[in-house]
């Protein structure tokens, strides 16, 4: 999978299933200052990271990633 596959299937998520606005999804946006990411929200995106990218994050593993390119590498490095 390319690095611009990653993004776009996270930026799909983000936007769709978060409903994040688009206009706030930039590389350097922070999770949680920028995006207002909960508790909840790491917990749905470690699920979509599963469904989506096959891979289980380890408990906790994306409440430490502070932006979306953080976000987009953790997945890049973990396929």
């Amino acid at each position: 999978m390319t690095t611009q596959e990653i993004q776009s299937k996270v930026n799909a998520f983000l936007t769709g299933r978060l409903e994040y606005k688009q206009s706030a999804i930039k590389p350097e946006a922070e999770l949680k200052r920028d995006l207002g990411m909960t508790s909840l929200d790491a917990v749905e995106t470690a699920i979509f990271i599963k469904r989506t990218f096959g891979f289980q994050p380890e408990r906790g593993a994306v409440k430490t990633l502070v932006t979306i390119q953080d976000l987009y590498d953790f997945i890049e490095k973990n396929l």
